[in-house]
């Protein structure tokens, strides 16, 4: 079967890539299974300490992010900004690209393991790769060295489009689907 863009041409070496309806599993949810065996190296090699992160997409939904992290209870997030980053759209996915001037609201949560940085990343899949940021909470604080996940192609990709994320459309049309993907996947790990 040939892998097709989001926009449904050829895809690259370079590109990311959607998955087809008929497969079994999305590549995100491929990458989120590997993400969780023991085998699984994350591709940093910075040890990783306790960071908080900043979330722009789906991880702003608590339901999204306690299944992604195996948290037993809700996480309870901040909300917050960082600047010098905007978002660009992969299909219905945000992505955050470099823009001086720009700010991007989002929420924040502490991540306090590896196997929880690890958990993000393979749910974020190759199409993303983290970095540093400053985070701006809400009252002013400013947190140095915050961590997020931007674009890892090109920043030119014509995979990306110019919009905003809309959590709550998000929750009504795409998230049940998601979560119910998810949810299964776990269980068989």
């Amino acid at each position: 079967m040939e892998v097709t863009s989001v926009h449904g041409g050829p895809k690259t070496d370079s590109s990311p890539s959607i998955y087809h309806p008929s497969e079994r599993t999305s590549p995100m949810q491929q990458k989120f299974e590997a993400a969780t065996k023991a085998n699984y190296k994350p591709s940093t090699k910075i040890p990783y300490k306790p960071s908080l992160w900043f979330f722009y997409g789906t991880l702003m939904d608590p339901e999204i992010l306690q299944s992604v992290l195996g948290l037993p209870e809700l996480p309870v997030l901040q909300k917050g900004r960082i600047h010098g980053f905007k978002i660009r759209m992969w299909g219905v996915y945000p992505t955050l690209v470099p823009c001086d001037g720009c700010e991007v609201e989002g929420m924040i949560y502490k991540i306090e393991s590896v196997l929880q940085f690890v958990r993000l990343e393979g749910y974020e899949t190759s199409a993303y790769r983290w970095c540093f940021c400053t985070i701006e909470m809400d009252d002013g604080t400013r947190v140095e060295y915050g961590r997020t996940f931007r674009w890892a192609g090109d920043l030119d990709s014509k995979e990306l489009e110019d919009g905003e994320f809309d959590l709550s459309r998000y929750q009504k049309f795409f998230k049940p689907s998601m979560v119910k993907e998810m949810m299964e996947r776990i269980k068989e790990l």
